[in-house]
């Protein structure tokens, strides 16, 4: 945003100048072509300005998506807690937590649909392209995943260190929210082969993809829960994560219009009442003992919830002239821009907070859960947000703190 703020007050600064000049300008005849000339640049200057401010606000709504994304995931870690404790505490409260968590299921999602939005139509050298991603990703991956290691044994005195521990993690996460690293690792293997297949098709084919993909991870395994019989259609080749970044590329290319809005908030609170109603039954039905199906990033519920988030956010800030105030803005790029190292430090954050190690202890648990689920949520978000900031400033620490 800084950069971008300067070349708008250096075109501004231009304009202002050839303006002054032609201003000096007498009327004579003498003047005529050269007056001629400087309305010419005058004019050229003034689309420059239009066109790169234009640039600069056109994927503004992904920053807010992101944003929305990482503030969603610390909320559902705050609320999450509440879920496994159905028969200990009053019902009300487990279904505060419930609802809180039903409305960010959405999180994860958001995060691969701007990865499809942003990585799928670029293009860039494989080598390039796996470069950024080693560190962007894997090598915060590597040290958090070490630093959670000592973190479990040493203050939360959980586990053994052990060989064990150190090669495990290039398989599996030693902390239970870094999964979704793995997932994006996965993914970012396989995303040159889908830039292909994406640039090469044409809508309809996108539409088919999304189609045979929501069929295949969402409708089939709804089925099979439902009916109890096992599928034996073979939708490996489609099935997985990476269909959420082909809706993201879909969604991010499509005009929202408003009747689109419309429809997308009544997916959204739709969709919300099915994943809280239904986790609900099912916990019930289970004796009290937590049941997470309509939990799943790939049910039907939570994959519509999350391409209607999508619609709505990228329609308002379209819409919602406040939502592009500069000011608002900065603060916007900001958070976006440590959107990753706030989803590897948070969940330290929410256990001190619970602990009580920083001066004071709050958590879902604390009073009324409508609103210590949603308090606890924004100061992790806003200490780890400070903390990232911080470690950014270290220079041998910046490569950990994307």
């Amino acid at each position: 945003m800084a950069k971008n703020e300067f070349m708008q007050q250096s075109i501004s600064r231009d304009i202002t100048t050839t303006r002054g000049q032609y201003d000096l300008q007498q009327p004579s005849a003498k003047n005529n072509g050269m007056c001629y000339y400087h309305n010419l640049k005058l004019q050229a200057l003034d689309k420059m300005k239009v066109s790169q401010v234009t640039s600069n606000n056109k994927y503004i709504w992904i920053d807010y998506i992101r944003v929305v994304a990482t503030f969603s995931v610390v909320l559902l870690h705050s609320a999450a807690p509440l879920l496994y404790q159905h028969n200990e505490i009053p019902a009300a409260h487990w279904m505060t937590g419930n609802i809180y968590d039903s409305i960010v299921r959405m999180s994860v999602p958001l995060f691969l649909m701007i990865s499809g939005c942003l990585l799928l139509e670029k293009i860039e050298p494989l080598k390039m392209f796996f470069i950024k991603r080693v560190n962007k990703v894997l090598i915060p991956l590597v040290a958090w995943s070490i630093i959670y290691i000592f973190w479990k044994k040493y203050y939360e005195g959980m586990g053994e260190i052990s060989y064990y521990s150190f090669y495990s993690l290039a398989l599996s996460p030693t902390y239970y929210h870094l999964w979704f690293l793995y997932v994006i690792i996965g993914i970012y293997l396989f995303l040159p082969i889908l830039r292909v297949m994406v640039g090469n098709s044409y809508s309809g084919l996108i539409h088919y993809y999304l189609v045979v993909w929501f069929i295949a991870v969402a409708i089939i395994p709804f089925l099979e829960q439902a009916t109890g019989i096992k599928s034996r259609i073979d939708f490996l080749a489609i099935s997985g994560y990476s269909g959420y970044l082909v809706l993201g590329f879909f969604l991010g290319k499509i005009e929202i219009i408003k009747t689109r809005a419309l429809y997308a908030a009544l997916l959204f609170f739709t969709s919300i009442a099915i994943t809280a109603l239904g986790t609900y039954f099912l916990t019930l039905r289970n004796k009290g003992i937590f049941n997470d199906y309509f939990y799943g990033y790939l049910t039907p519920n939570v994959i519509l919830t999350s391409a209607a988030t999508f619609i709505l956010i990228k329609y308002s800030v379209g819409k919602v002239k406040f939502l592009s105030n500069e000011k608002l803005l900065l603060i916007i790029n900001s958070l976006s821009s440590a959107s990753l190292g706030i989803y590897l430090i948070h969940v330290i954050f929410i256990y001190l907070l619970k602990k009580g190690d920083l001066g004071f202890t709050i958590s879902g648990f604390s009073g009324n859960p409508a609103i210590s689920i949603p308090a606890t949520a924004l100061i992790t978000f806003l200490l780890s947000y400070v903390f990232i900031i911080i470690l950014r400033k270290i220079p041998f620490l910046k490569i950990i703190s994307p």
